[in-house]
């Protein structure tokens, strides 16, 4: 350890003293710490209805379907605009239940062991007020931070994982999103498996 790190350590103590504190709790009292802080009115929850994706990959002249939970339309609420958003970027590679029941012989196999590609939103909107932290009691402008996240498929038969993350990255409702408050929003894909 160097002398400039001894030297802060008096100013520091306080904030490691916390730490500590914060390393021996228990989870029941970490839980109460963190529930004490938390605005829970400010935590998405984006609402969730019965759909499909088709697998990618998948090519014939029958696509195959399986079971996933869609972002629901006519969100409300903390994180309505970003589950807007996601909802729209994902329209064209989804199934809700209604264009699934107006298709002609769907094949559909019912399944937990599929592992569907995910894509995130996160919309992160910076603090003006500090806030203490609930570790080390330091103060600081805390983000509002909103993430959603949501399942897709292939949008055409045979169709390639990296041909619709091309596809969604080249909208401008992503780029939109993206350079959104002062560019500090993120997205982040997750393939298939």
């Amino acid at each position: 350890m160097g002398f400039r790190e001894l030297q802060r350590y008096p100013a520091q103590k306080a904030r490691y003293d916390k730490y500590k504190e914060w390393l021996d709790a228990t989870p029941q009292q970490r839980q109460a710490k963190y529930a004490a802080i938390t605005d829970e009115t400010k935590r998405a929850k984006a609402e969730r209805e019965k759909g499909y994706i088709s697998p990618f990959g998948t090519a014939g002249t029958t696509k195959i379907y399986v079971p996933a939970r869609l972002i629901k339309d006519g969100q409300t609420g903390q994180g309505s605009g970003v589950s807007t958003v996601l909802r729209g970027l994902l329209a064209n590679y989804t199934t809700t239940a209604t264009e699934f029941a107006a298709l002609t012989n769907p094949l559909l196999i019912e399944t937990n062991q599929f592992k569907a590609a995910k894509l995130t939103l996160t919309s992160v909107l910076p603090g003006t007020t500090k806030k203490p932290s609930r570790i080390t009691g330091a103060e600081y402008k805390k983000p509002d931070v909103d993430s959603v996240t949501c399942t897709f498929g292939q949008n055409a038969g045979g169709q390639d994982y990296d041909v619709a993350v091309l596809a969604i990255k080249g909208e401008s409702a992503f780029a939109n999103f993206i350079n959104g408050n002062g560019g500090k929003n993120r997205a982040r894909f997750i393939p298939e498996g």
